[in-house]
């Protein structure tokens, strides 16, 4: 009787991992950062073709495994998550499946909830986010001009989201920035993520003209990697909001510039890798050099700390909305690498800087080695 109990449990064991182990849940995703989001306690729903990703949305399921790859059509396709009701989501990738949303932008997007509310409890994870060349190239009309489907195309936006965690993903080659935090969005981890551009983007021909804010310029030169906070009102000084963590994520290459930042940020143990060094002029006769690795934006309280950069332009460069904004910024044990152009100078303290929470710095004179074996999926 004994014999056949164990065997009992160790069966019921064996079914029970077999069905979680469809999700892919990682110890180190609340560690060192502003947020500590928990995501979706629901049951898994697995999807692994865009019919089964719409259905999981209309039928707001709260905690959705790509599978495989997923692709959202010519055109890129939003899923805009824009209702209390998304609170505690989690979306990620099944490990050993390649998880990639090709043309898919998951945007969380609080901004048309009452001013005292916010979607909260959002993560993240394990999934490469891509666009397809050739369907962006093939854009016009209102898909290219501002508002439009390409325009408007990142991997994931943050707008008025409270505590969440973006971690080991990929992003690139898409036609916006690649990523978002804005409209007084709080409490925000972003860790061992891979932001780049493909060389196949950065020597695209055709290389169509668009139109983002009111002025024209050529597809290939837009190789924005992140934005956190909209403008310089939307900004920590303007909101006290904006408690973002940049750690351990892998920036490059061949981006054109940023993060900008205008919220509260710290920003460690970070590897901008300028290592393709792009130069000279593209299919449109645009320079393509890099015009900047991190920017100081308006109304922003930054810290950035043990970071290495390689071969970067413009390092840390001050890009402030209004020239009379105010700032406050601390370079504080980076290591800089065959780096060109000029670099901002502190005007903070160590002691003007708090977090909540603890952190660990890795030797910054390997991090060009060890970050690129950590960041991104786990496949």
């Amino acid at each position: 009787m004994y014999k056949r109990k164990k065997l009992l449990y160790i069966a019921l064991f064996v079914g029970i991992f077999s069905i979680f182990s469809t999700s892919v849940i990682y110890a180190d995703t609340n560690s060192g950062g502003f947020s500590n989001a928990t995501g979706s306690a629901e049951p898994v729903t697995v999807v692994r073709n865009i019919n089964d990703l719409e259905n999981a949305f209309n039928q707001h399921k709260h905690h959705i495994v790509i599978s495989g790859s997923i692709y959202g059509g010519s055109k890129p396709k939003t899923f805009t998550f824009q209702e209390t009701s998304w609170n505690n989501t989690t979306i990620e990738g099944q490990n050993g499946s390649n998880p990639s949303l090709i043309n898919i932008q998951l945007k969380f997007d609080g901004e048309m909830l009452p001013a005292n509310q916010s979607i909260s409890n959002i993560v993240v994870k394990n999934i490469s986010f891509k666009g397809n060349i050739p369907d962006l190239q093939k854009l016009s009309g209102t898909d290219i001009i501002p508002g439009g489907t390409g325009t408007n195309y990142e991997g994931v936006s943050l707008r008025r989201i409270n505590n969440a965690t973006i971690t080991h993903n990929n992003f690139y080659d898409m036609s916006d920035d690649l990523f978002s935090i804005s409209l007084s969005s709080d409490n925000i981890t972003v860790s061992n993520n891979h932001f780049w551009f493909t060389t196949q983007w950065l020597n695209m021909n055709p290389n169509p003209n668009w139109n983002w804010i009111g002025d024209w310029h050529d597809l290939a030169t837009e190789r924005l990697t992140m934005v956190i906070g909209a403008n310089g009102g939307d900004s920590y000084d303007k909101t006290q909001k904006l408690h973002v963590t940049l750690h351990d994520n892998w920036f490059g290459p061949n981006l054109k510039g940023r993060p900008l930042l205008r919220g509260y940020v710290h920003a460690y143990n970070n590897y901008f890798d300028n290592s393709s060094a792009p130069n000279g002029n593209n299919s449109s006769g645009f320079s393509q050099q890099q015009y900047n690795a991190l920017q100081i934006g308006s109304g922003s309280k930054i810290l950035s700390e043990n970071n290495n950069f390689f071969k970067t332009n413009n390092s840390h460069l001050i890009g402030l909305d209004n020239k009379a904004d105010g700032y406050r910024f601390l370079d504080l044990n980076n290591i800089y690498t065959g780096v060109t152009g000029s670099n901002a100078k502190s005007n903070a303290n160590r002691n003007e800087f708090v977090f909540p929470y603890n952190y660990k710095l890795i030797d910054n004179n390997k991090l060009n080695k060890i970050i690129p074996n950590t960041a991104g999926p786990f496949n």
